[in-house]
């Protein structure tokens, strides 16, 4: 084999591997989940008054966004 035509395999072959490796991408959420999830969660932590004292709600409200987007919105068993 030449070196080039060896050279070229190894290429296709990293390139493969790359490809593969990368896997495939995480699909995105439906607007009808993300909104009923936001609701969902600006219920169970509802935001504060302008001006009042920082107390977590914010990273709250997130998690349970996060929380609720992961299970698809299912009730738990």
């Amino acid at each position: 084999m030449t070196k080039s035509a060896m050279t070229f395999s190894m290429l296709m072959v990293l390139a493969l591997t790359a490809y593969l490796a990368a896997g495939q991408p995480a699909s995105a959420i439906s607007v009808e989940l993300a909104k009923k999830c936001r609701e969902m969660a600006i219920k169970a932590h509802p935001p504060q008054m302008a001006g009042s004292k920082a107390t977590g709600i914010e990273k709250a409200e997130r998690d349970s966004f996060r929380e609720c987007v992961a299970k698809g919105d299912k009730p738990e068993k």
